[in-house]
């Protein structure tokens, strides 16, 4: 199943075939789940490995080999549960937040709403017309039928969503739009030359040529899916530019899990001086990347004319229910894609859904899967030149999980056992201390995965391109 995945995710690229350069280990389990998502994440890291043997045997023209095992794969869904500062373990959100959860309606029925930042939970608590505690928004939820709450907060821009079976899904007219899009969706945006990747005879930082050495990213994203996809890129060498609101909450654990690798700066883009900065970066970037809500950062610089402003740019859009169909405004992240696509229920009962327990699937492999895409566009822009748009969507990564089938086979523990996790754990010297944290999961016969620039507070640097990255050559092999 894995590699028959792997190969089927390529070919949503349009890519040719990939030569399969991967070997995946069994292992026992270790995730409390139904879910196959040990061998999805296994897929989905594949894919992704291939492209990089593949960009290497490209830049250099030596070939390598690739290898891991499903309790890495696993693993690589769950990196923020295992990090720590001076041994102290970093940690998350309040659980027990009223506005971020699964609640009862009156007709039986559940609604996920998921309010965590600040006006986005008074919004729900200004609907709901009831006080900030999960008594009275629990009390409030009973007083409304599922689908007619999931409308009043789509009426007004809110996440929030009623619980589904994966039949109810695809049923759905987002569902059925989203059945027949390709996990990665790869569009030509505009015309280009053939750009390949850059070459400099000197190399900078001093580790040396690597497969992504000398590419540009442009990271306009949060929280989990978006900031993951860079840091993969940037652990086989690019270099992340991590834009930030110098107005807008922070989430410091998922933060530090996605900061690795990066430059982050401050920008305020709703200000003129902050759009023209950002346009210059993005002119001199090869990926530009962004996860916002649509219509926020996708409509002050929509894709095209980034491939105006920078012909051969890759534009990467990451959402939660797609780009098209009737939900493709809506706003939403992990925790509704998991209810509206069936792993709620499957994961408990119609009668008592929950959700995935110590592990975030669709935020983690929606990351890999777009920073997959990004390989795919760089390659093509490599061989056939042009610019493109990566899109990738939360909820349709939890539709390929689901639609893999069950399995009996879980851990007997939520417990990870330290042996397993001592296979992958590193320590840095970070802007926060000393961080315990996981490292990459693919280990490459030639290469080295690793992240070159330590974990630092956002705002940390400023908006601009290091000087050493200017050195290379655009025109490339």
């Amino acid at each position: 199943m894995i590699q028959e995945l792997a190969q089927e995710i390529l070919k949503g690229t349009g890519l040719g075939p990939i030569a399969n350069s991967v070997t995946v280990h069994d292992a026992p389990p270790i995730l409390q789940t139904h879910l196959r998502a040990a061998e999805v994440s296994a897929s989905v890291l594949s894919a992704q490995a291939m492209l990089i043997n593949h960009i290497w045997k490209m830049r250099t023209g030596r070939s390598q080999t690739a290898s891991f095992d499903l309790q890495g794969a696993s693993l690589a869904m769950q990196s923020v549960f295992y990090q720590r500062i001076w041994d102290y373990p970093i940690a998350l959100p309040e659980p027990d937040y009223p506005t971020v959860g699964m609640y009862p309606t009156k007709d039986g029925r559940h609604v996920m709403i998921d309010g965590g930042y600040p006006l986005l939970r008074n919004g729900l608590l200004d609907l709901l017309d009831c006080g900030h505690s999960t008594k009275a928004v629990g009390q409030a939820i009973l007083g409304w039928d599922a689908a007619a709450l999931e409308q009043a907060i789509a009426d007004r821009k809110l996440p929030g969503v009623m619980v589904r079976s994966q039949a109810e899904w695809l049923a759905h007219p987002q569902g059925k739009y989203l059945a027949e899009q390709p996990v990665i969706e790869l569009i030509k945006i505009g015309e280009a030359p053939i750009e390949g990747f850059p070459i400099q005879p000197s190399i900078h930082p001093a580790a040396g040529l690597r497969p992504l050495t000398g590419i540009k990213i442009l990271d306009l994203t949060h929280v989990i899916a978006g900031p993951t996809s860079a840091k993969a890129l940037a652990s086989k060498g690019a270099t992340p530019l991590h834009i930030y609101s110098p107005h807008r909450a922070t989430l410091p654990p998922f933060d530090i899990d996605t900061g690795h690798g990066k430059l982050s700066a401050f920008l305020d883009i709703k200000q003129d001086a902050g759009k023209k900065k950002l346009l210059e970066l993005a002119g001199e970037a090869d990926v530009f990347a962004q996860s916002y809500r649509p219509g926020s950062v996708s409509e002050m610089f929509p894709p095209e004319k980034l491939a105006e402003v920078r012909p051969g740019i890759i534009y990467l859009s990451i959402s939660c229910f797609g780009f098209d169909g009737p939900w493709h405004h809506h706003p939403g992240w992990e925790q509704l894609a998991q209810s509206v696509s069936g792993i709620a229920v499957t994961e408990g009962s119609e009668q008592s859904p929950s959700l995935t327990k110590f592990f975030f699937p669709n935020d983690y492999l929606t990351g890999h899967l777009a920073a997959t895409g990004v390989l795919a566009a760089l390659i093509r822009r490599a061989t056939e030149g042009g610019s493109w748009h990566v899109r990738v969507s939360l909820t349709r990564t939890a539709m390929m999980l689901m639609q893999q089938g069950l399995t009996a086979a879980s851990a007997t523990t939520p417990v990870v056992p330290v042996d397993i996790l001592q296979r992958y754990m590193v320590e840095t010297d970070t802007g926060f201390g000393r961080l315990h944290s996981l490292g990459s999961i693919v280990r490459y016969s030639d290469t080295t995965s690793r992240w070159d620039l330590p974990v630092v507070p956002l705002g940390t640097h400023q908006p601009a391109w290091p000087e050493w990255l200017s050195v290379f050559s655009r025109k490339g092999i």
